[in-house]
């Protein structure tokens, strides 16, 4: 069975059944029906395609994205996720998983995505409110804060209170916390060289056994490639001295930013960093 789950608005969890005919718009008759400006009459349809269901724009005015991409036909998989005019919306075809491990694999694909989703605005919207009222927010949430100082010190405090309502070892916390306060301070310094103009993207995930943080900034990147292979042969003071003589990172950052998380990766330009911290700090055998 082939469903349709509500990711937003006062309808949130609320599940459909998806068959053909089933439409979307603010007309009447519509299986869903919103009043909304960007909405259509009949702004989305989902018909049968080779035994699989498929989403359709409903009129040429109307735009439907799956997975971030405007589509005028798209055959629906499993996890996908579309935009119909304000409503978000999650596939779940429960043919393909149990009931039970249903809610953990589309955790896992939300939590490792590290696109799509509403990226909010840190300087206009009350962050440590919305957690509160949507507590989904708690497991994974996108925000962007301008490059300047002092929203960088007020998105290290908020991201400190959301990591410390885990239950995390203090170790753990700290070690997050530090390699929070090392990367976004790249960003601005490296990324944007203190441009106070750009901004900053944050992306958080609660992954269950870990945290997980995405920053991307609006710079050209850099080699990390050669950045972290200096690290890990030299030790962090020769790294940083010569990093810091070439006018680029610091060796010694990066040295403790590898040491304190599971994960490190860079996209292929540089100016997107994504790292994890395990919750529990290791066990000694």
């Amino acid at each position: 069975m082939i469903k349709l789950e509500v990711l937003n608005t006062a309808a949130k969890g609320k599940q459909f059944k998806l068959k053909p005919g089933f439409t979307i718009g603010s007309g009447d008759g519509c299986t869903i029906r919103a009043q909304h400006p960007s909405l259509q009459p009949v702004h989305a349809r989902f018909v049968e395609d080779q035994g699989r269901i498929t989403v359709e724009v409903g009129t040429k005015e109307a735009h439907v994205t799956v997975n971030g991409k405007d589509v005028l036909q798209h055959q629906l998989r499993h996890r996908d996720e579309l935009v119909v005019g304000p409503l978000r919306l999650r596939v779940i075809d429960e043919a393909q998983v149990s009931h039970a491990a249903l809610k953990l694999d589309m955790l896992l694909d939300e939590f490792d995505s590290d696109q799509g989703g509403e990226v909010y605005d840190f300087a206009k919207e009350d962050l440590f409110y919305l957690v509160q009222k949507d507590p989904g927010l708690k497991r994974a949430l996108n925000f962007v804060i301008p490059s300047k100082d002092r929203f960088i010190d007020q998105a290290q405090v908020f991201l400190a209170r959301l990591v410390k309502g885990l239950g995390m070892d203090e170790p753990q916390v700290d070690a997050f916390m530090t390699c929070t306060k090392e990367l976004i301070l790249n960003a601005h310094r490296h990324g944007h060289k203190y441009d106070e103009t750009k901004r900053i993207v944050i992306r958080w995930r609660d992954l269950g056994e870990k945290v997980q943080l995405s920053i991307e900034d609006q710079g050209p990147g850099f080699d990390h490639r050669t950045v972290l292979a200096g690290v890990n042969e030299k030790d962090a003071a020769s790294a940083a001295r010569e990093r810091y003589l070439a006018g680029g990172f610091g060796g010694l950052g990066f040295k403790l930013i590898t040491k304190m998380s599971e994960t490190l990766s860079y996209n292929d330009p540089g100016n997107i960093v994504t790292f994890s911290v395990r919750k529990k700090a290791p066990t000694e055998d």
